[in-house]
């Protein structure tokens, strides 16, 4: 029978597998929608074939690969608990097949490089200023998006958005019915995007974050290639379909480690690393991440120890506030974000090691200050709740951050504060495996007897 992180017998197992990123750009106030993707049973009196195939122990790093490998397994078997569920994610996966491919050069615009294979996005929440003639310069809306930013003839957010959601579909059913066709699709979305010369994405990201009238690019524009690290665990996933070789395993690893190289010497990359919000947490986030993907594990734990006072020291206050991002037009939308990427990069260092759950600054700072600091205003006594503060956070973003902080620091009390704010309390948090895209544990139903 799987166990937790302590030892205990777990029940009933899922793993959280999507992460429709994609809604949360279009949404004024973020929401993470949790899609539970794998529901099984564990027995202990069922065994399951052994054959190499089912063997295969995923390279993947947002969640655990021993996890990912029993619920291949129970899949490869036709175990009925998990049937259903493979349907629906190739039912996601089917839908997939019919998209694509997508390329940087499908873009219109032309970068100022006049090379169209540069990832090019302008400032999402720039506009233009509707009291000059041709609207230059750009001025800055915080908080409020411009939809051009997902216009694909002149930038290529939503196209690398779209790749993303596809690959990871496309993995994630072929993991579970070594069903060829789906590996191959994944594998040519993979290839056009940053394989193929006359198609490929130059790795860097100089020209994101355009502002018409001020710069070409701009260090911000890096958080959005913070979804690469959900292909690379997709192509953990690939590694051992019958289609996926070894040039495109080398090719892959080339693309990403030069990528990696520019984020850390680029003048735009040491600028965003530099940021002293959630922005240069999640650049954290993607460095550790492409970092072990290219096999540079030192570089990672440097950068997760770098983070104790380069993040947590120095964006959190003593008191758990975090005085930039309050400072916004949305400011406790903002105080959530930076929450949710203390507690990604603190479960990336679960597995290299690396404990950023305990560490305390010397001014008292610390992640669960951070955390109890927002939920103190979300809900200033029992049974009270502001509603502005909640709406603003979100009850899907700040719950399985509580849900999360409950098992780290075995405080029962943030399941009673998910109660006051109807976030579902009949799930808790597995530390077996933490959700793939967003780095969030997987979710396990309560035993009836809690």
């Amino acid at each position: 029978m799987l166990q937790d992180k302590h030892g205990s017998p777990l029940d009933t197992l899922a793993v959280c597998l999507f992460d429709r990123m994609e809604n949360l750009m279009f949404n004024d106030i973020p929401k993470l929608i949790f899609t539970c993707f794998m529901t099984a049973t564990v027995l202990s009196s069922v065994a399951y074939s052994q054959t190499s195939s089912q063997n295969q122990r995923p390279d993947v790093m947002l969640w655990r690969p021993e996890v990912a490998l029993q619920l291949r397994q129970m899949a490869l078997a036709s175990d009925p608990n998990v049937m259903q569920t493979v349907k629906d994610v190739c039912k996601e996966a089917d839908d997939a097949l019919k998209v694509g491919p997508f390329s940087v050069t499908d873009k219109t615009f032309v970068p100022p490089s006049a090379d169209q294979h540069d990832f090019s996005t302008i400032g999402r929440y720039w506009w233009p200023d509707p009291t000059k003639p041709d609207g230059l310069p750009w001025i800055r809306k915080d908080g409020q998006t411009n939809p051009e930013y997902f216009n694909g003839s002149i930038g290529d957010t939503q196209r690398m958005l779209e790749m993303r959601t596809a690959v990871n579909a496309l993995a994630r059913a072929w993991y579970v019915t070594d069903n060829e066709p789906y590996a191959r699709k994944a594998i040519q979305l993979l290839r056009v995007w940053f394989i193929n010369p006359d198609t490929r994405m130059n790795p860097n990201a100089k020209y994101a974050a355009r502002f018409p009238g001020h710069w070409d690019g701009k260090s911000w524009g890096i958080h959005g290639t913070r979804h690469l690290t959900e292909i690379c665990d997709s192509v953990g996933l690939l590694t051992h379909s019958s289609a996926w070789t070894d040039a495109d395993s080398k090719a892959m690893r080339d693309w990403m480690a030069t990528y990696l190289d520019w984020l850390l010497t680029s003048e735009n990359g040491i600028e965003e690393g530099n940021t002293q919000n959630n922005h240069g947490t999640a650049f954290d986030w993607l460095v550790v991440r492409l970092a072990v993907f290219c096999g540079k594990v030192d570089l990672a734990k440097q950068v997760l120890q770098t983070s104790k006072t380069k993040r947590i020291a120095a964006q959190i206050e003593a008191d758990g506030s975090m005085p930039l991002e309050l400072a916004r037009a949305k400011g406790w939308r903002y105080e959530g974000y930076a929450m949710e990427y203390m507690i990604r990069i603190a479960l990336l260092g679960d597995q290299l090691d690396v404990d950023l759950w305990h560490y305390q600054a010397d001014n008292g700072a610390s992640i669960r200050k951070g955390l109890d600091y927002i939920i103190k205003h979300i809900q200033p006594q029992p049974g009270q709740i502001d509603p502005k503060i909640l709406n603003e956070v979100g009850v899907k973003r700040i719950g399985p951050l509580a849900s999360i902080a409950s098992e780290v620091y075995n405080e029962p009390a943030y399941h009673q504060f998910n109660k006051a704010i109807e976030y579902n309390d009949v799930l808790r948090i597995n530390f077996s495996g933490p959700n793939p895209q967003l780095c969030l544990p997987g979710i396990i139903k309560q035993a009836k007897s809690e």
